[in-house]
């Protein structure tokens, strides 16, 4: 790793440490769990994270989850990926459900989001975590804002912390100051090889959609995407009906 390089990554952990200052996303004591998937998002917060516990004075643990879902076609190497965390010194947990989410005619995407998203639950629950984390960035908050603008006709898109089930647990996004083209960068530094994304459903992501009406902004203005997620942050009433 050059000098450069060495540079880039401080910067990004830098990043991380600000939005975990920011909105207090970990404490000493905290117990974490990191929702893997295999991708480079959740595999930079994985490593950022492990560095970060090493480094500052909180401490705290971090355990990761990755799910396999029977009915999906795409799977990642679960070996591949305890290999990463072991690495790290972080408990790696595989967890597997044959819940049919493939429906006839409907969007499989939503259903495969949701059926992860109550297996990680489940497991904090169950262990007594108090934090989930996930590999949200910038660019994902974006997407989501425009999409939620779009389809639903809402002004929303996620919090960077939110309590849920009577405060039993919290999400967390620690990389929520970073951009998808960082995290890339980031993982290329670090060595990692993210695994084939070959879902057959991916291209008829609704979102997949969204990034291509994002990528035309820039032709607009270079800091399009900063610029949408700071006005979230900077509303003028005064000029909202």
């Amino acid at each position: 790793m050059n000098k450069a390089e060495k540079r880039f990554i401080e910067k990004i952990r830098t990043k991380v440490t600000k939005a975990v200052t920011d909105y207090k996303l970990i404490e000493t004591g905290d117990t974490v769990v990191v929702g893997v998937s295999g991708g480079k998002d959740s595999m930079a917060l994985l490593d950022i994270l492990a560095n970060r516990r090493k480094s500052c004075q909180i401490n705290y643990r971090i355990v990761a989850v990755h799910i396999q879902l029977t009915d999906v076609p795409y799977h990642t190497d679960a070996v591949y990926l305890q290999s990463f965390c072991a690495e790290r010194e972080i408990p790696f947990h595989l967890l597997q459900d044959d819940t049919k989410i493939i429906v006839d005619g409907k969007q499989p995407c939503f259903y495969c989001a949701w059926n992860r998203r109550k297996l990680l639950f489940e497991f904090a629950v169950q262990n007594g975590y108090q934090k989930i984390a996930l590999g949200h960035h910038k660019d994902d908050l974006v997407e989501t804002l425009l999409m939620n603008m779009l389809q639903h006709a809402e002004l929303s898109a996620f919090p960077v912390k939110i309590s849920m089930f009577n405060d039993t647990f919290q999400i967390i996004r620690p990389l929520i100051y970073t951009t998808n083209k960082e995290l890339q960068r980031y993982i290329d530094i670090i060595g990692y090889q993210p695994l084939p994304y070959d879902c057959q459903y991916a291209e008829s992501n609704r979102r997949e959609s969204i990034k291509k009406i994002i990528k035309s902004f820039y032709k607009i203005h270079p800091n399009a995407t900063d610029n949408i997620f700071k006005s979230i942050q900077n509303i003028d009433k005064k000029h909202l009906p």
